[in-house]
């Protein structure tokens, strides 16, 4: 079964418009100092979800053109997993420096579950899809897809409304 591409083609055009929307808004923010080290890391979790939900509804155009729709769902799966393991690896125990550093109440303890959580999710279930325990592996994607631009819509938001006392 393949993913509906009207959909992922949807996703994708939210997950850039929060990235570009993003982009001019960290623009327009910057001061002559630069970023302080917590929004530089909420910047870069903005990015790494909102390019990771853009690039993950853009691969099925690239891998279902190969005609084998078992292989297209493993590059597809094994993508998802891989790149959710990398965030699982950076973002959780930077967000636990920050709150160390004196920036609890900028990363609040809901807000670590919230986005560990979200890329714990997405990683769980692209293992199960690489597994075969999931089967309607069309409608799973799509919602790892839009955890992504769910965890990118908190970040961009939290980045916008809430800002880092110096």
């Amino acid at each position: 079964m393949e993913p509906n591409f009207e959909a992922l083609s949807l996703i994708a055009e939210v997950a850039l418009g929060i990235v570009g929307f993003s982009a001019v808004l960290i623009g327009l923010s910057r001061s002559a100092d630069g970023f302080s080290e917590a929004d530089d890391f909420r910047i870069q979790l903005l990015s790494f979800s909102g390019f990771g939900a853009l690039f993950a509804a853009l691969l099925p155009f690239a891998v279902f053109d190969l005609k084998n729709i078992q292989s297209a769902w493993q590059i597809i799966s094994w993508s998802l997993a891989i790149y959710s393991v990398l965030g699982l690896l950076i973002f959780p125990r930077r967000m636990l420096l920050l709150r160390l550093k004196g920036h609890v109440a900028l990363f609040p303890a809901h807000i670590f579950l919230l986005q560990t959580g979200i890329l714990s999710i997405v990683f769980v279930l692209s293992f199960l899809m690489i597994t075969g325990w999931i089967e309607a592996l069309a409608t799973c994607y799509t919602v790892c897809l839009l955890l992504y631009l769910l965890q990118s819509s908190v970040a961009f938001f939290r980045t916008m409304f809430i800002r880092v006392e110096l």
